[in-house]
């Protein structure tokens, strides 16, 4: 693998939007509402993440020809992003957007019929450098029976296959089958929780170490434990592991809390909350300089930059829409994409 690190870099993936409102009215006799708007491509716009962020942007070719709602990011890794197409059958995309090339990969094989939901996990082996994917499926008769997961299979550069690896030790469910993982300290980090307890939420972190290639779990800040998994969301925060926690959609608000000494638990801090009523909708990504990439809750998702130290908010200029829009940080380098 060769590797020439360039500088920082934020991929910015904005879901391209067509007013059909009119339309609808029209077609609705014009009463009532109607849907306002509908997904109709993506732009990939690369721009610097120092103090030049917003400057000048690089519009790139998508290396998916499937229509937005076919395709998941999964996440990003020395400079690779993977994404997976989830059209029948459903493939895997790693691509360096510095070179302007991608690969396709095989799904591990899986029956035709009524294909397993599975969570996908990217990120790269500690000394090796080698990329990996983790897939864990789960069988519809396990998940009735609370046994989890049916089955994970690994896929490794050097050997260009997958193959099957032992599977978590204890109960669990992910949080979601599309949730968002964070590659930290050579590990993969998903939102998990604890389905033995009876009445009541027992939310941790789930991690796959790419060296040992073993499944562990990891616990939350103390605070959010009992909060529900689906208010929760993972990131990396430069080279830190960072939870946020999502208030009620019409409240505006998120707190962040990150971790000071990667595995110990005693070292969450919360970083800051974030309260602005009718504007916040979802945390994308934040800059090397620390500032915080969000969406503007409105129709057409606008980008904002949000500086916690002075509390202020500046507008990109950008909008999409939240279900194609995502906001990769990482360092640009020459990795060549090979199956």
């Amino acid at each position: 693998m060769t590797r020439a690190n360039e500088g920082e870099k934020v991929l910015i993936v904005a879901g391209e939007m067509v007013d059909v409102g009119s339309k609808a009215e029209e077609e609705d006799g014009g009463g009532g509402e109607a849907d306002l708007s509908r997904i109709i491509g993506e732009r990939y716009l690369l721009c610097r993440g120092d103090e030049k962020f917003g400057d000048e942007f690089v519009e790139l070719e998508s290396p998916l020809s499937t229509s937005p709602g076919h395709k998941r990011r999964v996440g990003n890794c020395n400079g690779l992003l993977c994404m997976v197409d989830t059209t029948s059958p459903p493939c895997i995309i790693l691509w360096n957007p510095l070179v302007r090339k991608s690969v396709t990969l095989p799904m591990p094989s899986q029956p035709e019929t009524s294909p397993p939901p599975f969570v996908l996990g990217f990120g790269a082996h500690p000394t090796t450098h080698e990329y990996m994917l983790v897939c864990i499926l789960f069988e519809k008769a396990d998940i009735e029976q609370g046994k989890f997961p049916s089955k994970v299979e690994l896929y490794t550069q050097g050997t260009g296959s997958w193959r099957s690896i032992a599977s978590v030790g204890h109960p669990h469910h992910l949080a979601r089958f599309d949730c968002v993982q964070a590659f930290v300290n050579g590990a993969i980090h998903w939102i998990a929780f604890d389905g033995r307890v009876v009445n009541g939420l027992s939310s941790f972190i789930m991690l796959f170490n790419m060296g040992s290639l073993a499944f562990s779990q990891m616990m939350m800040p103390a605070a959010l434990v009992s909060e529900s998994p689906l208010c929760l969301s993972i990131m990396s925060y430069g080279e830190s592991l960072a939870v946020l926690c999502y208030g009620q959609p019409e409240d505006g608000s998120c707190g962040m809390w990150v971790m000071k000494e990667y595995g110990v638990a005693e070292s969450w801090a919360k970083l800051y909350n974030i309260n602005h009523p009718g504007v916040l909708y979802q945390i994308v990504g934040f800059r090397k300089n620390g500032e915080v990439l969000l969406l503007m809750s409105d129709n057409y998702k606008q980008l904002l930059c949000y500086d916690y130290k002075t509390k202020t908010l500046t507008n990109t200029g950008y909008t999409g829409s939240s279900d194609a829009f995502t906001a990769d940080t990482f360092m640009e380098s020459l990795v060549l994409v090979k199956p």
